[in-house]
């Protein structure tokens, strides 16, 4: 199968602040001051957390149904904590040591790579399924999805969810009320004459990328059921057949400047024009992607 490459910026959001639509089934979520931030402090916490990860998705993998772990929402939300984590740790350049039974490779340049196919607990179902929704990618996987049982009908399913629902529009709710309550606090700080707090904008951060990764979970959950658990079992095990890496590690810049630089457009009020300009852009991409796949649901 073909070979795929991923960063960490492709699962969740490093800085940047495009909060689109989110559908009503999330609700909006003002900014938590008080929420705690899921930090390793030392490399054997970070294990300790790598190995109840690594058992939970093994022990849910043997289930019949292939999308138990993203069913889950406790369980996948460790798994969303345990990345911000890793990537957390990698931000503040600390020393992991050898993280190799976990899958990560160590590479010259500072950086960790993970073959997701021998280690899909890096690579849930959701990031694989999000594949589909590039309608160039979809149609390049039918014949062989018909190979293994879709029926017309399925294939029809599968398309009408895809033009129907998009994960990107499930984050403007609940995702622009964070945003301003939390520029709110920091605007509010800045009036006072007192310091950007940091740690706030990593507890913004996290909030922001924790309501990412539900949002994706939700629609993941809703895709794989538009189909009957035959088609379930099929296309999960299709998607497993992908050669695939995942990159770690290496910041282009400290952590305390990155969420600086985070935090500007939200105390300044610039965010407002960004997110309404990313909104648009967004919305007219959805809208020729539901023509996409319409048109290939109509050959």
């Amino acid at each position: 199968m073909e070979q795929t490459k991923r960063s960490r910026t492709k699962r969740f959001w490093a800085s940047s602040i495009a909060l689109l639509a989110l559908a009503t089934v999330v609700h909006a979520e003002p900014f938590d001051a008080k929420s705690q931030v899921p930090r390793a402090t030392t490399p054997q916490a970070l294990r300790t957390r790598l190995e109840s990860h690594f058992a939970t998705y093994q022990r849910m993998q043997q289930a019949a149904d292939p999308a138990a772990f993203i069913r889950d929402r406790q369980a996948y939300q460790q798994w969303a904590d345990l990345f911000f984590a890793v990537t957390l740790a990698f931000d503040e350049r600390m020393s992991v040591g050898d993280l190799s039974a976990f899958g990560l490779s160590a590479q010259p340049d500072g950086t960790y790579t993970v073959d997701l196919r021998k280690f899909p607990q890096w690579d849930p179902l959701d990031a694989r399924l999000y594949r589909l929704g590039n309608p160039a990618v979809l149609e390049s996987y039918v014949p062989a999805l018909k190979e293994r049982g879709f029926r017309d009908a399925d294939i029809v399913a599968l398309r009408t969810y895809l033009a129907t629902h998009d994960p990107r529009l499930r984050i403007h709710a609940a995702g622009r009320e964070l945003v301003d309550t939390f520029a709110k606090q920091l605007q509010e700080r800045r009036k006072a004459g007192k310091p950007l707090n940091l740690d706030q904008v990593l507890m913004y951060r996290y909030q922001k990328e924790s309501l990412k990764a539900e949002c994706d979970r939700q629609w993941a959950v809703a895709l794989m059921d538009a189909l009957d658990p035959q088609r379930q079992r099929i296309l999960a095990s299709f998607l497993d057949e992908f050669e695939s890496t995942l990159q770690l590690g290496g910041p282009a810049e400290s952590l305390d400047r990155s969420l600086a630089a985070e935090a500007e457009p939200i105390v300044s009020g610039e965010y407002v024009q960004r997110l309404n300009f990313e909104e648009a852009q967004l919305r007219q991409d959805v809208e020729q992607r539901a023509r996409k796949l319409t048109e290939g649901e109509q050959r």
